[in-house]
């Protein structure tokens, strides 16, 4: 009933409310009004005085043009100056019959002034308004425009007996230097336009209260439906009312049948449908839940919770078979409980981090470190650390899933002996083959100085040299950190210098242009091509530079496409010769080169227009 009370005096406050915003309204609305008709007045009255002045000067104009016509028309037709006086001074026009016109000199003597007959014969040139204006001068300024022009001064009213802002159009008769004027005082227009602003302000306060009066009326017919309105409501609302507070406490669906008004339908409608989703979403959680309490506890991973304190507040089984202690010996405890005292300072810079949201929420923080058990036995643990997150992004936790690894690191190092043993070993074996091939390859050398026949020797020579290309290959492994890959422009660059050495050229004899790109290459790709390249360059060493005078060597290797390696071998020599021409001991080299390049799979192009260009293709 409290409820429903408050209910009910919430509306009769909006009716309340509403009066007094519909009366500010109206005052603001009439308000409005007045100032918009003040301004309606103000640029109304800037026009009619415009318009009224601009009227009024364009009368005086005329007259002031129609009597210099005049004076011009008598003085052709002989009439004397007396008498054209007389006859301009008959000159009236204006509503009161007040307008006149008048004649000055040009050195300032009044000659016609009507309404100051007192100034006629004296000289005014030097008088001056009460602003210090010398009007009389003015005009002489004016007379000097052919077609006249307008003055404004201060000059006494004859109606006021008192100094009045005015107007004057000034027109010159140059033969008799006569200037010839009429003007209006500017305060009777100000009078007329004061009765035009009265008028128009009249009718604006007709409007305002009109206005002011159809509002109110407004108002009272719209508060009395509200309060029929309101009245008929307040039952609905009642009734509406238990049955939402019945749907809010229970989940209960409303029943629509007991209510009459749309908008009230549709609310509970939509209260219907947010009571069947939350049902539904309840179910989901309820399950998602069960799930995850059972994954929790059947997890072989170690699974902790902690607050802001960090203090545990979750401890699955697996935790406890890790560091064997029970959820009730350590829930509400510190997490220092299992960490080493030297380690504790560390631990905490990863869960500050986590507070400060310098790692990412996906991300988490993961950790390896000693831990204690509860018997005092040192492990390692792998950790998982992750900030709890609310609705807000505020931190209210976190969690940590465990990993004992252990046994896993204690293999993980005997692991890592036996591969430093095998490196080691694998080393020595690397070395131990450079050696022997050292060996042959010095045994070949000395046999070959005690040869005489030339082709004997050379055999002895390409089996030295073929013997010391894989001998250096073994001597990089044996040096390398991985044992497998070798840098292939390392290897090239000696392999190049010891051919050189082998057939007697020095650096100043032969020009090498060496384009090598930074790869490394397993020993079963690297042994073929540096066979290859040992037999290629081995050839041109002893045929290609015959009668040449600088001999060139290049050598590049680079990438073809992503898939492919390009070996590329020229010379500036002689030229290869046709196959059908090569010695017997070149042509072993030449099988060998083929045999080598499909041993990888390498297509050979040989060009043999200016010297001879090797291109081999080799698939990665």
């Amino acid at each position: 009933m409290k409820q429903i009370k408050e209910k009910v005096d919430l509306i009769l406050s909006i009716r309340r409310k509403t009066i007094i915003i519909f009366t500010i309204g109206a005052l603001v609305f009439a308000l409005v009004g007045l100032i918009d008709r003040a301004v309606l007045v103000r640029n109304e009255t800037k026009k009619i005085q415009s318009e009224y002045t601009d009227k009024q000067k364009q009368i005086i104009r005329t007259q002031v043009e129609s009597a210099v016509m005049f004076i011009n028309s008598a003085k052709e037709s002989g009439v004397s100056r007396e008498n054209i006086i007389e006859s301009v001074r008959k000159i009236r026009f204006g509503k009161e019959h007040d307008g006149y016109i008048f004649i000055v000199t040009y050195k300032g003597t009044t000659l016609l002034n009507d309404t100051q007959r007192q100034l006629e014969g004296k000289n005014i040139w030097n008088i001056s308004d009460p602003d210090g204006v010398k009007f009389v001068q003015e005009m002489r300024l004016a007379v000097q425009n052919a077609e006249g022009d307008f003055i404004y001064y201060f000059w006494n009213k004859p109606s006021t007996e008192s100094n009045s802002p005015k107007v004057s159009f000034m027109k010159g008769v140059t033969d008799w230097e006569w200037m010839v004027g009429s003007g209006v005082y500017l305060d009777s227009i100000a009078d007329d336009i004061a009765a035009l602003r009265k008028a128009a302000i009249q009718k604006t306060g007709l409007f305002t209260l009109l206005l002011i009066l159809l509002f109110l009326s407004l108002l009272f017919i719209i508060q009395f439906a509200f309060k029929q309105f309101t009245e008929k409501v307040s039952g609905e609302i009642q009734l509406f009312s238990s049955y939402f507070n019945s749907a809010s406490m229970e989940s209960k669906e409303i029943d629509i049948s007991g209510i009459r008004y749309k908008s009230f339908s549709s609310i509970a409608e939509d209260m219907n449908r947010m009571i069947k989703n939350k049902q539904e979403a309840d179910a989901k959680i309820f399950g998602s839940e069960q799930r995850l309490s059972m994954q929790r506890e059947q997890s072989p991973l170690g699974y902790l919770e902690y607050d802001l304190e960090l203090r545990i507040i979750y401890w699955n089984p697996a935790a406890e078979r890790i560091f064997g202690y029970s959820k009730e010996e350590i829930l509400g405890r510190s997490d220092e409980i299992i960490i080493p005292p030297e380690l504790i300072p560390g631990i905490k810079y990863i869960f500050k981090e986590l507070i400060d949201g310098s790692v990412s929420d996906d991300k988490g923080i993961k950790n390896i470190n000693d831990n204690i058990t509860k018997d005092g036995r040192r492990i390692t643990c792998e950790w998982y650390n992750k900030a709890l997150i609310d609705q807000e992004g505020k931190v209210i936790g976190f969690i940590a899933l465990i990993v004992d690894i252990t046994d896993r690191k204690l293999m993980e190092e005997k692991l890592q002996e036996s591969v430093e043993e095998k490196k080691v070993l694998l080393k020595e074996v690397h070395h131990r083959v450079k050696n022997n091939m050292a060996i042959i390859s010095s045994f070949l050398s000395l046999q070959s100085m005690n040869i005489e026949d030339e082709y004997v020797r050379n055999l002895l020579q390409s089996s030295e040299n073929r013997v010391r290309s894989m001998a250096l290959i073994h001597e990089h492994l044996y040096k390398s950190e991985n044992l497998k890959d070798i840098s292939v422009q390392t290897y090239i660059d000696e392999l190049v210098i010891i051919l050189l050495d082998s057939y007697g050229y020095g650096s100043a004899d032969i020009s090498v242009i060496k384009e090598i790109m930074e790869i490394e290459l397993d020993l079963d790709l690297l042994i073929p091509l540096g066979m290859i390249i040992n037999e290629i360059i081995s050839n041109a060493l002893k045929h290609a530079y015959k009668n040449i005078d600088s001999p060139e060597l290049s050598i590049i290797f680079s990438k073809g496409t992503p898939d492919e390696l390009v070996l590329t071998i020229s010379d500036n020599g002689v030229g290869l010769q046709e196959e059908s021409k090569i010695s017997r001991n070149d042509s072993i080299g030449f099988l060998l080169i083929n045999a080598l390049a499909q041993q990888i799979e390498g297509k050979i192009e040989i060009n043999r227009g200016h010297g001879t260009e090797y291109r081999i293709t080799i698939p990665v």
